[in-house]
């Protein structure tokens, strides 16, 4: 009888590890949107009004933001930095391909990022201040979409973790 419990215990709090697990997905997604959408804004900050050079704009952007976020910026900056002929855009996209597996966004989200690349550096500041702003817009969009798919699908898959684990339990006893 004792080993069935303890069997059972194991079971439900497996599964509902597994649930957040599942959850956690959701949440950074949110978090990383929140993320990008900082980083930008300082990006457009160092650009117009401290008159940063792109490459050392990226670095310290990338320095200041912790996980994928940050080594995002600090990769791009670190390809250009290396003077090895590459442009803006092709620091960016080969930096958002090498991190892609880290970062949790949808297909959408990137595709805004990847435009942002193909941008960045190619017009005066009044004008990558406008793309910048543009760019966070669609941001925040995706970011109401991500609140809302974490809102429902985190609850979802803790519950199903917990009652799926009760399930195996009562089913085995």
């Amino acid at each position: 009888m004792f080993f069935d419990l303890l069997t059972s215990g194991i079971i439900i709090v497996s599964s509902t590890l597994i649930g957040c697990e599942l959850a956690k997905k959701h949440v950074y997604r949110d978090k990383q949107l929140r993320e990008l959408q900082g980083a930008l804004s300082r990006l457009e900050t160092e650009i117009i009004h401290y008159s940063t050079r792109l490459p050392e704009a990226l670095t310290i952007i990338g320095d200041s933001i912790k996980g994928e976020v940050g080594e995002l910026f600090k990769y791009t900056g670190g390809l250009l930095d290396q003077r090895n002929s590459i442009t803006i855009s092709k620091a960016w996209r080969k930096a958002l391909i090498s991190l892609k597996g880290n970062l949790h966004l949808n297909k959408d989200e990137l595709d805004i990022l990847y435009r942002f690349g193909d941008q960045l550096g190619s017009s005066d500041k009044e004008g990558q201040a406008k793309y910048i702003k543009l760019t966070l817009k669609q941001l925040y969009q995706q970011e109401l979409n991500a609140r809302e798919t974490r809102e429902k699908y985190e609850r979802m898959y803790k519950s199903l973790g917990l009652l799926g684990g009760i399930a195996i339990a009562v089913l085995l006893i």
